[in-house]
């Protein structure tokens, strides 16, 4: 192949991106080892001087990086398909919105999307650090080192090992033996001229906006780590917090942030009917986010009265390592049997445990190293503190953080116990993830919560150091009242109910309930009451409502989940399998052009049309009128437009998005399930029976029929009666579209007190018949079976939610951000 010369090959923008790839991965180490010669020098102009090496070397790191990112954006969106990268996650008939989407779709574009933020980070850091620059800046350098490492794609000689996987890699290199790349104007080729596109559940607007953000997250809680690291290495261990406040509450702000536009994206793109579903990938990123949290609180401590300096150290510390961690989780492949948005494995889990182990035992050797040395408060804290609470939830987050992780990491603990052995010497199984994954969760983190709910409550009403038991009483006591009787009033008018765990369950729902109405309501007592109303002092007040609000819508929409299409007639009885994740109960079949009850609406199904900018996605017409009677004017009318990809890549099934009409109270969310297979054509349908009483209706392909009434004595033009007979007829209205209406009565008869048989009623213009095979007395139905000509039924399956009072979710999180901005904002003044 080396002889071969290839014909429309672009290969500059791959050499010059895999130049800066080095550059970077260069830079960063000088940049490292002149930061931290700076930090170990004495003297004032040996410091100094590997300080602006340090600063140079960073920049230049920074503009290596940058152009990486930029020439690998640049391959994508020119549809440069030599390129495996953009080959894999790119096609020509793309929407230029989601080229950005394809960038970070990949292991290495993520990569590149985390070290181009942390090198603006870096940045920052060096022009605002002042006397922290050299040590913060040792961690930051050494950081860049291992992100550029990833996506440097070199083989290290002697050792055999690929270090990292490089983004600029063309498509004859990485599968030099296929047959087609012996052509060398291979490009010509279908397969390359369109690309093989981006994964459908990722073509939605949250995709371009939300990985940005919580990578931007993901990068800077090494911050806060590189000050506490910092700290205990240049033995300043109480100086730090003040510098790293501000960024701590940055970082926590950026990645809750990130965590729930996720959460938004679930809720509009995947079709588990919510928001969050506790899969290993969420929750990888949400442990982080709670020890953050845990750190803030043990920050504030120490600044005020001296204690918690060791946890807070310890948070900053873990925080990253975990951060560190659930990358290796998503990216190593280790989670591909439990998780959906989990990579596949490149090939660096290797250098994803080395990196994680760089940061975490180093720093945690130290502080154990340095920990007689770090100063403490001999004075226990009082009971009625504010400190000593602030300690108590830091705990209570940590214990919810271990509690997920070691669910999460089931697969993780099943590869150790092989990998040494001891399944094997021990004769044990590999742990199962729980069944109910959701149940699992919930049961202890709803009372982990509801602590958390309280103290949110309860202790900003208490001074540092030591607060009156009186006083404490005194202010709380309206906030308490009135939280009580705001719980009960939302209680019993909503009606929250979550019977399906059992009573202990609902007691818990109730306390939680309690705790997030509390957490509201008392901090709009401290704003009001205790400062005033002064602005400048209540972010932290602010981020606490906006915590309640969270709480309170996710404990209501969870609890007052409505399923609207249940299919009451058993219509969809076996239609999904096991595997489909999907309840066959909870859907309903809409042939096209019928309105089909469903709740307080007539629901229609009145087509489709192909989306003008992606040619692959098929929108489906959904009308919703909300009656009582079908006759009846409608009270309201709307129509939804859920979406679906058919037949993904040459594969059965659907990739569905949903649509939702938004109330301000509610939230009514539609998907598509299933839809009928138009290129399978058989002559007939075999009989298929239907279990019905008087009053349900049949569908079929060109209408619907209704059983209307049983009658005894029936006359029918095939039924001829002989004495004895013991016969019942079964009289059915049939509608259709466009032929007409008409009756049947097929009939069913006993002779001679044993002899059992029926008398098809038939419609020929419908090439429809029916036949009445038994009477079921005690359930007071009667089975008909059914049989029609196989002209294709156009028709969709389809999913209903109503989600109540979801927006207090939504709101609830963008206060919360304000609180931080107006925290960040208080702590830079000060």
């Amino acid at each position: 192949m080396e002889n071969i010369k290839y014909i429309g090959e672009h290969l500059l923008p791959g050499q010059l991106g895999h130049f800066f790839s080095i550059v970077a991965f260069v830079a960063s180490f000088v940049a490292l080892v002149s930061f931290f010669n700076s930090t170990r020098a004495t003297d004032e102009l040996k410091k100094t001087s590997w300080l602006k090496l340090g600063r140079w070397a960073f920049f230049v790191q920074t503009a290596s990086i940058i152009a990486v990112f930029s020439i690998l954006y640049y391959i994508i969106a020119n549809h440069l398909f030599e390129y495996k990268y953009a080959w894999q996650h790119s096609s020509r008939d793309l929407e230029v919105k989601y080229l950005f989407s394809c960038f970070w779709e990949g292991q290495e574009g993520s990569f590149l999307l985390w070290s181009v933020w942390q090198s603006l980070l870096g940045c920052v850091l060096i022009f605002t650090s002042k006397k922290w620059e050299a040590p913060v800046m040792t961690v930051m350098a050494l950081s860049q080192l291992l992100m550029g490492s990833m996506i440097l794609g070199i083989y290290v000689p002697g050792i055999e090992y690929r270090l990292g996987s490089n983004p600029f890699i063309l498509m004859r290199q990485d599968a030099p033996d296929s047959p087609v790349f012996q052509n060398p104007n291979y490009l010509q080729f279908k397969q390359f001229v369109e690309g093989n596109g981006l994964n459908e559940l990722l073509k939605n607007y949250w995709m371009v906006i939300h990985p940005p953000v919580l990578f931007l997250g993901f990068a800077s809680v090494i911050i806060p780590f590189a000050y506490g690291v910092a700290g205990l290495w240049t033995r300043q261990f109480g100086e730090w917090i003040k510098p790293a406040l501000p960024w701590t509450l940055f970082s926590a702000m950026m990645l809750g942030t990130g965590i729930m536009m996720g959460a938004a994206w679930a809720y509009e793109s995947l079709t588990f009917g919510g928001y969050w579903a506790w899969d290993p990938v969420e929750n990888a990123s949400l442990v982080p986010w709670l020890t953050m949290i845990a750190g803030i609180h043990t920050m504030l401590a120490f600044r005020s009265s001296g204690h918690a300096l060791r946890s807070s150290f310890f948070f900053v510390i873990i925080s990253y390592t975990l951060i560190l961690y659930s990358s290796f989780l998503t990216k190593s492949g280790v989670l591909g049997q439990t998780s959906v948005h989990s990579f596949t494995d490149l090939g660096l889990t290797a250098q994803l445990l080395v990196s994680m182990a760089v940061f975490a035992i180093p720093s945690l050797f130290l502080l154990i190293w340095r920990n007689k040395e770090i100063p403490s408060v001999k004075k226990e804290e009082s009971t009625y503190s504010r400190e000593f609470w602030l300690f108590v939830g830091a705990l209570i987050l940590m214990v919810a953080a271990i509690q997920i992780t070691f669910t999460t990491s089931i697969p993780v603990w099943n590869k150790v116990l092989d990998g040494l052995g001891l399944k094997k010497l021990f004769n044990l199984e590999d742990f199962a993830p729980p069944t109910d994954v959701v149940f699992h969760y919930n049961q202890i983190q709803i009372w982990l919560a509801t602590v958390i709910g309280l103290l949110t409550a309860i202790i900003q009403f208490l001074k540092y150091k030591d607060t009156p038991k009186n006083t404490v009483m005194k202010k709380l006591a309206w906030p308490t009242l009135v939280a009580v009787l705001a719980t009960v009033m939302i209680g019993w008018f909503g009606k929250i109910d979550y019977v399906n765990y059992g009573a202990g369950f609902l007691v818990a729902i109730y306390l939680m309930l309690f705790a997030s109405v509390y957490a509201i309501v008392a901090n709009l007592f401290y704003i009001f009451g205790v400062l005033k109303g002064k602005a400048k002092a209540a972010g932290a007040s602010v981020a606490h409502i906006g915590f309640g609000l969270a709480l309170l819508g996710i404990l209501i929409s969870s609890s007052k989940k409505q399923v609207l299409s249940i299919d009451s007639m058993g219509m969809l009885a076996g239609y999904f399998t096991k595997e489909s994740g999907q309840d066959s109960k909870e859907n309903i079949m809409l042939p096209k052009g019928l309105p089909v009850q469903m709740g307080p609406y007539f629901v229609t199904y009145k087509g489709d049309s192909i989306g003008t900018a992606d040619k692959a996605k098929t929108f489906f017409i959904i009308d919703y009128e909300k009656k009582d009677k079908l006759e009846d004017v409608a009270k309201e009318r709307f129509t939804l437009y859920p979406d679906a990809y058919l037949s993904v890549r040459g594969q059965d099934g659907i990739t569905p998005n949903p649509d939702s009409k938004h109330y301000l109270t509610r939230d009514i969310f539609t998907y598509i399930t299933a839809v009928p297979r138009k290129d399978v054509v058989t002559d007939t349908l075999p009989y298929t029976p239907h279990t019905i009483a008087q009053g349900d209706t049949i569908f079929f392909s060109k209408g619907f029929m209704v059983l209307t009434a049983l009658k005894t004595g029936p006359v029918q033009k095939n039924y001829h009666a002989e004495p004895g007979d013991i016969a019942v007829g079964a009289q059915l209205d049939v509608h259709t579209r466009s032929n007409g209406d008409f009756t049947m009565q097929p009939v069913y008869f006993i002779r001679d007190s044993s002899f059992q048989s029926n008398i098809p009623d038939t419609i020929a213009p419908l090439s429809l018949a029916v036949r009445f095979t038994k009477i079921l007395p005690n359930e007071n139905k009667v089975e008909l079976e059914l049989k029609e000509s196989r002209d294709p039924m156009d028709y969709v399956v389809m999913k209903a939610l109503i989600f109540p009072y979801i927006n207090v979710l939504w709101i609830g999180i963008l206060v919360m951000i304000v609180g931080f901005l107006m925290s960040i904002r208080q702590r830079l003044r000060k």
